[in-house]
């Protein structure tokens, strides 16, 4: 995978939690499996959304302060709870859910989009739908946008931190992102991209303290394995 690093706070990763290959996917370097993308800036001025009342609930899954105008609310509360769930094991603090109509239908729109070009992050890197672009971007290609699904797919995403060119991503985190860190999640313990093996980024992603709150966006495109993206700020 290619990146373009300027130094922090503009440092732009690009690597996707697949159960296929990436059909094509133009920042891929060797790594048929996986795609994680960040552009991680911490001086976004980006304000905490704040979430719409759908009032449902489904499948034990409380979705009443989850926007659920694009019929993904249920899949939405199961991705965040997950998220959460899994960076409470490690005593990360919880992201908050950024989540309003526009972000969501921003969201669907770049997963929909990456889906139908058979692309990961395309829309993302490309700035095809930039207004909930945030700093970074994992991507669930196949693995469906049901609440089930999702959580298969954010499992296997966490799961990578068991690889042994994952075994110092734990440390390196912190509150802000520095280019301390920027190194550290460059190296062949900690190898964002998969140089020395399947890639970390997308559990990077996921548990980094510098990142506050998650969006999570679903295809509308049901003629193929329907895909699902993260994006992070």
């Amino acid at each position: 995978m290619t990146a373009a690093c300027g130094g922090s706070p503009n440092f732009q990763q690009d690597g996707d939690a697949a159960t296929d290959d990436d059909g094509g996917a133009s920042n891929d370097g060797g790594t048929s499996s996986n795609d994680g993308a960040s552009n991680m800036d911490t001086s976004t001025g980006t304000d905490a959304a704040h979430p719409n009342d759908s009032g449902a609930v489904d499948a034990g899954i409380d979705t009443g302060s989850v926007d659920n105008s694009d019929g993904f609310g249920t899949s939405r509360a199961a991705c965040i709870a997950e998220i959460n769930k899994l960076r409470a094991t490690e005593s990360h603090a919880a992201y908050a859910l950024w989540d309003t109509v526009a972000v969501d239908t921003c969201v669907d729109d770049q997963a929909t989009y990456d889906q139908k070009a058979n692309s990961a992050h395309d829309a993302w890197i490309n700035m095809v739908y930039p207004t909930c672009n945030g700093n970074a971007q994992d991507e669930c290609l196949g693995y469906g946008t049901s609440p089930s699904e999702v959580v298969a797919c954010l499992d296997a995403m966490w799961a990578e931190r068991l690889q042994s060119n994952c075994s110092n991503c734990a440390a390196c985190n912190g509150p802000k992102l520095t280019q301390t860190i920027i190194n550290c999640i460059s190296t062949s313990t900690c190898d964002f991209y998969g140089n020395y093996g399947g890639e970390c980024g997308h559990y990077v992603n996921m548990s980094a303290d510098y990142f506050s709150e998650a969006a999570c966006g679903f295809s509308t495109d049901t003629t193929t394995g329907a895909w699902a993206t993260q994006n992070f700020q």
